[in-house]
């Protein structure tokens, strides 16, 4: 399994940041490669479901079902790709108004048949993902 972990402080709170990471119909304005979604629920619970329209290799635009896989209220949620296997786990904590997160970017083929999504992400590209996606939540959340 590959896979990137990162720590990282952003400057906003916490119910913030939740409100941004629960909320997958604000995705497109903030996390790399995502142009859509459709179906997701009114308030998130594990087990929800969405999909997302992502930019991909050779200007394909792929549409797959994400599931909520882990959620404890304000401090942790997992996001994961049906078909590919490839998550987001966040980790929140409370840093004097701040937000303290560890974030970690992988791949979990959830079939024998989706191996083959496993080859194309390696640390260096996790790593990519992970810094784009940090740097584009805090200047989101930093709009005015």
């Amino acid at each position: 399994m590959a896979s990137w972990r990162q720590q990282a402080l952003i400057e906003a709170p916490v119910e913030e940041v939740w409100s941004v990471l629960c909320d997958p119909t604000q995705f497109p304005e903030w996390n790399p490669d995502t142009v859509e979604i459709t179906g997701a629920p009114t308030r998130i619970e594990k087990g929800s479901t969405f999909e997302q329209t992502s930019t991909g290799p050779l200007g394909f635009k792929p549409t797959t079902t994400y599931a909520v896989t882990e959620l404890d209220d304000l401090r942790e949620i997992k996001l994961q790709c049906q078909t590919s296997g490839l998550y987001s786990h966040w980790w929140l904590t409370e840093a004097r108004g701040q937000t303290f997160t560890e974030v970690e970017m992988g791949v979990e083929p959830p079939r024998l048949r989706a191996q083959a999504f496993r080859l194309p992400y390696n640390k260096r590209l996790l790593r990519r993902i992970t810094d784009q996606a940090l740097d584009n939540l805090r200047r989101f959340l930093r709009r005015d």
